[in-house]
């Protein structure tokens, strides 16, 4: 096998590499989210507490090991991406229209300036695996803590569970977000 060859064969595994992760992400980000409204709905209705309980605790580190396997995972993605971008430019592959004289494909050429949702809201993985997953989390978090509230009888325990979903939700959106905004430490 000659160089050339060596160099697409590796572009084809991380190219499908890429392809396994992202399928990977696809089905979590249907999935979570599914799971945690569902149950959030179905078990919240005149369950006692220790039920409330040990569903929210259950679903709740359930949900945070698939988060950080998720974490994880984007990293690898970044990686993949960064060295499809380097197998593209020794296999000289043909750049996009308007950017003549510069090797590159896929992965070289893809949009570097997210879309930004309303103006406002810039569209990145990140973000929206904080908003999925915070919220994922929060509903959790809320059977939760009004399971354990209403075991120690604290009055008005559904709405304090409520409260601290929210501000579980909010903390792990802003987290995840703060995560994908480090630097590789390869890179500098």
């Amino acid at each position: 096998m000659d160089a050339d060859d060596r160099l697409r064969l590796d572009y084809e595994q991380t190219t499908q590499l890429m392809r396994t992760l992202t399928d990977i992400r696809f089905k979590l980000l249907a999935f979570v989210p599914t799971v945690a409204g569902a149950t959030v709905g179905l078990v919240g209705r005149g369950r006692p507490a220790a039920s409330l309980l040990a569903v929210g605790l259950l679903g709740l580190f359930a949900t945070l090991g698939i988060l950080l396997y998720e974490l994880r995972n984007s990293q690898i993605f970044d990686a993949v991406v960064d060295r499809a971008e380097v197998l593209e430019q020794k296999l000289g592959l043909t750049p996009l229209l308007g950017r003549e004289g510069a090797p590159g494909g896929l992965f070289t050429n893809r949009p570097r300036r997210p879309a930004t949702l309303f103006g406002i809201v810039a569209a990145r993985h990140q973000r929206g695996l904080g908003l999925v997953y915070g919220a994922a989390l929060a509903g959790w978090s809320y059977l939760a803590a009004w399971g354990a509230l209403r075991a120690v009888h604290v009055g008005g325990a559904k709405t304090v569970g409520a409260v601290i979903g929210l501000l579980v939700g909010v903390l792990v959106a802003v987290e995840v977000e703060r995560l994908g905004r480090q630097p590789d430490p390869r890179s500098t």
